[in-house]
């Protein structure tokens, strides 16, 4: 297949037919986190749409495995190669998993639709899930033994006699018996699903248990005589698409049974409840032995893990670009404005404010010496430039306290005290707006608004990159400038913010919602003296009214935060929120909701976290119902 000549536009896995070029797309970054006991306990990863779990999911499949085998010695594979081989799953003969990949987006779902008891239901759902599994399992483990499915089927040895509570019929020896069984079963009960008639209770297949759990043993399946693995992984993709009770039944039997096989189940956020979206260990594994949701791994502590990786991911697509030559991403994005070309305009702005401090604190002997410091200093002119632009920030922070009977001098040990990396951070937002500079690029940045989401990062790269492809068939410089980045990034920003209506459910809702938290948040952020630097990104509720809100979900007579609950589930689900619970402040614990950091582009806001506005529950239920947060028009960058 013909590779696109954009790859950062093949963002789902699913749409890469080609085992190796997946394999080579796909970064050993990713696999930093699973756990240590991925192979002993049930996993279960979730994330928001394109967090990453069904690459993560495909690439222990037998036709991955084997491609990153035969590919081993080849530059980046052979990273793959190498972390694989540390999980277990290759050794030095090949592949040693059998991976057996299920999607539950099949028919599932169509289950709780029939005129049946829930009994029967379940019944029915245990019988097509077991079937479907089996049917897999026998296609990866010829897979993985290079024999042709399903003409070699019968190659295929099973031992299950000693296996209690096994469905009727079950054949107990040969791969092609058991697949003939399994495909009998799946055909009656679609069957079924697709009839208009009334449901039969007579002939259709109906287990009592996921017996297919137990009976994918290493040890009772055979090929040639041998295990056909040394272990055996099996993956279910797209649990959301279950309904509430078939998830429910399926998390608590995989949990229940000490089966022989490892199993993952992959889920997207929108699968949990709005009540688990907003309660306290929801994700934190409080049901399961293992939850991981992947946004969550990236952020905090691994922010600077989830940089390299997008710089991997990022350089791995630049190299499977076919029509141009590009093998650093990062070489296509400038990443500084140190350029002689800014030099001119730095000096303008650096008059214009150093003149405006002096106009400020001409009357107050107090700043003398801060003044005389900033004078004092030397750097590029840049530097120089958000020196002064701190220096302003902090005086209106003086100027702004009670005043005090005596102007007595602010020494320069105070100056350096009091300039510290969120001040400067908050110059370098204010300049770059009053100035009409770019703030929205280079690379560390790209990084940051992708919220920890991958598919974001690899969408809003694209965009970057098929300017720069464009311009190399056109034998034009590659590099963009920090102009041309933030340009693109807004662009591209605004086209999600203009197709939210349609993309999340309350969609229209979830826009006025969100502009409300962006507007205060601008607000907020360019009031002169910075008093929440770098700036304000996020809202917060007491976690009494966190709590209020849940009771509304659950039904209880509190029904004005009922829409409120639905509308910020819908956002956290839909990683447009980041929510953190039991954040201390001021004596009292409250749930913060911060912005994703795409949202902050569009709004003018710096990227970095930290900086949130507390307000009242009956606040944000309003702004749903149309009553407006304060304008950016309010306030202004300077004094």
């Amino acid at each position: 297949m013909r590779e696109p000549r954009n790859p950062f536009r093949m963002r789902a896995s699913e749409h890469i037919e080609s085992d190796e070029t997946f394999v080579r797309l796909f970064s050993p970054g990713v696999l930093e986190m699973l756990a240590e006991d991925l192979w002993s306990r049930p996993q279960i990863i979730r994330s928001a749409p394109g967090g990453g779990k069904s690459s993560l999911l495909r690439l222990f499949t037998p036709s991955s495995l084997r491609t990153v085998y035969s590919l081993r010695t080849r530059e980046h594979i052979c990273e793959v190669h190498a972390k694989l081989t540390e999980l277990g799953a290759i050794d030095d003969t090949g592949p040693c998993l059998l991976g057996v990949l299920l999607s539950c987006g099949h028919s599932f779902a169509a289950l709780e639709d029939l005129d049946v008891d829930e009994g029967r239901k379940r019944r029915l759902f245990t019988s097509l899930l077991n079937a479907r599994i089996i049917l897999a399992a026998l296609r990866g483990v010829l897979e993985l033994a290079h024999r042709e499915y399903p003409r070699q089927l019968s190659d295929v040895n099973l031992t299950y006699e000693s296996l209690p509570d096994l469905p009727m019929g079950l054949p107990l020896s040969r791969g092609d018996e058991l697949h003939a069984w399994a495909r009998d079963i799946e055909h009656a009960v679609c069957k079924a699903l697709d009839s208009f008639l009334p449901l039969a209770e007579s002939g259709l297949p109906g287990h009592a248990t996921l017996a297919s759990l137990m009976m994918l043993d290493p040890r009772r399946i055979l090929v040639d005589g041998e295990p056909a693995a040394g272990r055996i992984l099996l993956m279910l993709d797209d649990v959301h698409q279950l309904t509430v009770k078939q998830r429910r039944w399926l998390f608590d039997s995989i949990v229940t049974y000490r089966a022989p096989v490892a199993v993952w189940l992959a889920e997207r956020l929108e699968a949990l409840t709005v009540d688990e979206l907003l309660s306290p260990g929801a994700r934190a594994g409080r049901d399961y032995d293992k939850v991981i949701v992947i946004e969550e791994y990236w952020r905090g502590s691994r922010a600077s893990r989830f940089e390299r990786l997008t710089s991997s991911v990022a350089d791995r697509r630049a190299q499977e670009a076919r029509e141009v030559e590009i093998t650093r991403f990062a070489d296509c994005l400038q990443n500084s404005l140190d350029g002689d070309e800014w030099q001119e305009r730095y000096a303008q702005a650096l008059t214009s404010i150093s003149d405006r401090v002096r106009r400020r604190t001409a009357d107050y002997h107090r700043f003398s010496a801060w003044i005389a410091e900033c004078d004092g200093r030397t750097g590029t002119p840049r530097e120089m430039l958000l020196a002064w632009r701190t220096l302003e920030i902090l005086t209106e922070r003086e100027l702004r306290k009670t005043q005090l009977a005596f102007d007595l001098e602010l020494d320069t040990g105070e100056l350096q005290r009091r300039d510290a990396s969120d001040v400067r951070a908050a110059a370098e937002l204010f300049v770059s707006r009053e100035f009409d500079l770019p703030y929205y690029y280079g690379l560390s940045r790209l990084a940051l608004l992708a919220s920890s989401n991958i598919d974001q990062f690899l969408w809003l790269a694209g965009d970057l990159f098929e300017e720069c492809a464009s311009a190399a068939l056109l034998r034009q410089p590659t590099y963009l400038t920090p102009n041309s980045q933030e340009r693109i990034l807004v662009k591209a920003i605004g086209r999600v913010w203009r197709e939210l209506p349609q993309r999340v459910p309350y969609g229209t809702l979830v826009m006025r919602f969100l502009e409300s938290i962006g507007n205060l948040s601008r607000a907020e952020t360019m009031k002169p003296n910075a008093p929440y630097a770098p700036g304000v990104t996020g809202v917060a509720i007491l976690m009494t009214d966190r709590e209020k809100i849940r009771r509304s979900l659950l039904g209880s007579s509190e029904e004005e935060f009922l829409l409120l609950g639905q509308v910020i589930a819908s956002c956290i689900s839909h990683n447009l929120l980041e929510v953190h619970l039991n954040q201390k402040c001021k004596g009292q614990y409250w749930m913060v909701l911060y912005l994703n950091r795409m949202l902050c582009v569009h709004f003018g806001l710096p990227l970095q976290y930290g900086g949130w506005r507390e307000r009242r529950g009956e606040d944000l239920a309003n702004w749903i119902e149309g009553s407006p947060s304060p304008s950016p028009t309010q306030t202004s960058l300077f004094p």
